[in-house]
């Protein structure tokens, strides 16, 4: 999508040179120490090491906690996070989150620093080459300024990430030996693998994959990028859900990020982890489902959206006549299949409502449990409270499988529709 061209911005020089030289030292070096020395699995465990330390420290730290506040952590957690995620070399947390959460807020915009809109190289990577807009005044995170573990890294961010990063490759070279190898291998070939990873997500997470939950942003998830980015590539879900300390919802998904952040919590190294709640899950995914719905009928068809419309509108109150008009309206075997989407329709809407339900019962529940002071009755209310969450968990499954049901039932009307 073309855009009116950005202001003229100064470049800045150090981006520049990092960005450009780097690759093509790192790349060049790796394969030349390659012919001449040869790698072997000492300078690939150490660089997969390192590649896990600093990638998980951008994306647990830099971006769920301290961009996104998706869960709380100690001092010495976040410590590490600044330090390890300082080696990434992708600038200071503070500087980092400013530009995300300004990302969060003005996604495709020109308020957006790495606006996809504007092209793929330019989301990737072009837009760190120039001054920001805002003149690096950081307003937007004021809590991670008032943090002094990010102050301090802030101001010190390049001797942080030289050190850092000098340390990853002397220490992976006294066990490992082979420090010219570790050099190359474990300190500059990583800088820029993971630097170039956490740019996709800027770019090609904006342009190839699935929008399941909303299509507001150009935001996609993509499975493939979640492989090599640590759970990053389920960025349609992000977008929609952005404090939600998983990107991959789903046990299945690959998103190691969680799964470290759920650890971290399991040895009250991380508290607070915030899941948005099932029943919003369901319901944004069921709202999008719909409008895709919508918009395949009406490229098949204009006048049946509205007609669509108006019939969902008179459900509650008008089921026959909605059905007599629809028996009227529909042809073949379309009729059937049209009764069971409405059926289905109301299926998933009482089952989130259900969820809902329980979900504020159980919370009030808790509550109780919390309060009382007599242990008899706060044993009564635990044993609740143990039952809510059982019927929790079922109705989950349900909804889960209700909605799926619907969107089967929604795929085969449009290709009843569609001939």
């Amino acid at each position: 999508m073309s855009r009116t061209a950005l202001p003229r911005r100064p470049l800045i020089w150090l981006n520049v040179w990092i960005l450009t030289v780097l690759p093509v030292v790192a790349i060049g070096g790796t394969i030349f120490y390659g012919m001449t020395v040869g790698i072997t699995w000492r300078e690939i465990l150490a660089a997969m090491v390192s590649w896990l330390l600093t990638g998980l420290a951008v994306t647990a730290g830099y971006h769920r906690l301290f961009a996104h506040r998706g869960y709380k952590s100690p001092a010495v957690v976040r410590f590490f996070y600044a330090t390890l995620g300082a080696a990434a070399c992708e600038n200071s947390a503070i500087a980092w989150c400013s530009d995300h959460r300004y990302h969060h807020g003005e996604t495709d915009t020109d308020g957006d620093p790495y606006d996809a809109t504007r092209g793929f190289w330019y989301s990737h990577i072009g837009w760190i080459f120039f001054e920001g807009t805002r003149d690096n005044s950081y307003s937007n995170v004021p809590d991670l300024r008032a943090d002094r573990i990010l102050a301090w890294q802030h101001r010190n961010y390049i001797a942080v990430a030289t050190i850092t990063n000098l340390a990853l490759a002397g220490l992976a070279g006294l066990l490992l030996g082979r420090f010219l190898g570790m050099f190359l291998i474990v300190c500059l070939l990583r800088i820029v693998v993971v630097q170039h990873m956490t740019f996709l997500i800027n770019s090609a997470a904006h342009m190839w994959g699935s929008q399941p939950w909303s299509k507001a942003t150009t935001s996609r998830d993509n499975w493939v990028l979640s492989l090599f980015t640590f759970g990053e590539g389920y960025h349609n879900y992000h977008h929609s859900f952005q404090s939600d300390y998983r990107n991959g919802p789903r046990w299945w998904n690959c998103d190691p990020t969680k799964w470290l952040i759920w650890c971290l919590g399991r040895v009250g190294l991380a508290s607070s982890l915030r899941r948005t709640p099932v029943d919003v899950v369901l319901a944004t995914r069921f709202k999008q489902s719909c409008r895709s719905f919508a918009g395949s009928i009406e490229a098949v068809e204009e006048d049946e959206v509205g007609e669509w419309s108006g019939l969902l509108a008179e459900k509650k109150k008008q089921i026959l006549a909605r059905r007599d008009q629809l028996m009227e309206s529909l042809r073949g075997s379309r009729v059937a299949l049209s009764e069971q989407l409405i059926a289905a329709e109301e299926r998933v809407q009482l089952r989130i409502e259900e969820i809902k339900t329980l979900r504020v019962e159980l919370r009030e529940r808790m509550k109780s449990a919390a309060a009382e002071t007599s242990d008899e009755l706060r044993r009564i209310i635990k044993r609740e409270i143990k039952h809510l969450r059982r019927a929790m968990r079922e109705a989950h499954r349900t909804a889960k499988e209700t909605l799926v049901g619907w969107e089967r039932l929604v795929h085969e009307y449009s290709l009843c529709a569609a001939t």
